[in-house]
Protein backbone atom coordinates (compact mmCIF):
# COMPACT_ATOMS: atom_id res chain seq x y z
CA UNK A 1 0.00 0.00 0.00
CA UNK A 2 1.53 3.60 -0.82
CA UNK A 3 1.48 6.07 1.23
CA UNK A 4 -0.82 9.35 0.42
CA UNK A 5 1.03 12.32 -0.82
CA UNK A 6 1.24 15.47 1.65
CA UNK A 7 0.06 18.58 -0.25
CA UNK A 8 2.77 21.03 -0.05
CA UNK A 9 1.53 24.94 0.46
CA UNK A 10 1.17 27.25 -2.61
CA UNK A 11 3.97 29.12 -0.64
CA UNK A 12 6.14 26.68 -1.98
CA UNK A 13 5.39 27.17 -5.72
CA UNK A 14 4.55 31.01 -5.66
CA UNK A 15 6.55 34.12 -5.11
CA UNK A 16 6.17 35.40 -1.64
CA UNK A 17 7.61 39.01 0.03
CA UNK A 18 10.69 36.73 1.75
CA UNK A 19 11.43 35.28 -1.62
CA UNK A 20 11.38 38.32 -3.14
CA UNK A 21 12.88 40.59 -1.40
CA UNK A 22 15.42 37.78 -0.50
CA UNK A 23 16.22 37.42 -4.06
CA UNK A 24 16.70 40.60 -4.20
CA UNK A 25 19.37 40.61 -1.88
CA UNK A 26 21.12 37.64 -3.00
CA UNK A 27 21.16 39.62 -6.42
CA UNK A 28 23.01 42.08 -4.48
CA UNK A 29 25.83 39.98 -3.23
CA UNK A 30 26.47 39.33 -6.53
CA UNK A 31 24.83 36.08 -7.40
CA UNK A 32 23.25 35.59 -10.97
CA UNK A 33 19.42 35.50 -11.89
CA UNK A 34 19.25 31.74 -11.93
CA UNK A 35 21.07 30.80 -8.80
CA UNK A 36 19.17 33.29 -6.13
CA UNK A 37 16.27 32.23 -7.88
CA UNK A 38 17.23 28.61 -7.20
CA UNK A 39 18.53 29.24 -3.93
CA UNK A 40 14.85 30.84 -2.82
CA UNK A 41 13.05 27.81 -4.70
CA UNK A 42 11.95 29.33 -7.88
CA UNK A 43 13.45 28.97 -11.31
CA UNK A 44 14.77 31.68 -13.74
CA UNK A 45 12.06 31.66 -15.60
CA UNK A 46 9.84 32.57 -12.89
CA UNK A 47 11.74 35.55 -11.33
CA UNK A 48 11.48 37.30 -15.05
CA UNK A 49 8.15 36.50 -15.11
CA UNK A 50 7.64 38.16 -11.18
CA UNK A 51 9.99 41.32 -12.64
CA UNK A 52 7.38 41.35 -15.53
CA UNK A 53 4.24 41.35 -13.26
CA UNK A 54 5.54 43.97 -10.37
CA UNK A 55 6.34 46.48 -12.94
CA UNK A 56 9.05 49.18 -13.59
CA UNK A 57 9.49 49.64 -9.47
CA UNK A 58 10.52 46.24 -8.84
CA UNK A 59 12.40 46.18 -12.01
CA UNK A 60 14.30 49.59 -10.66
CA UNK A 61 14.84 47.73 -7.80
CA UNK A 62 16.30 44.32 -9.49
CA UNK A 63 18.61 46.53 -11.42
CA UNK A 64 19.90 48.55 -8.92
CA UNK A 65 20.79 45.44 -6.79
CA UNK A 66 22.79 43.90 -9.96
CA UNK A 67 24.58 47.62 -10.22
CA UNK A 68 25.65 47.47 -6.84
CA UNK A 69 27.01 43.70 -6.64
CA UNK A 70 28.94 44.74 -9.98
CA UNK A 71 30.98 47.56 -8.66
CA UNK A 72 31.10 45.75 -4.72
CA UNK A 73 34.47 44.79 -6.06
CA UNK A 74 35.82 48.03 -6.76
CA UNK A 75 34.96 49.05 -3.70
CA UNK A 76 35.79 46.54 -1.51
CA UNK A 77 39.64 46.91 -3.30
CA UNK A 78 39.47 50.33 -2.61
CA UNK A 79 38.79 50.06 1.23
CA UNK A 80 35.10 51.42 1.07
CA UNK A 81 32.13 49.04 2.67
Amino acid sequence: MTQPRTRRPNSHYRWTKAKALTFLDLLHEGRSVAAAAREVGMSRQSAYRLRARLGEGFAAVWHEAQRRAAIRPEMLQRGIR
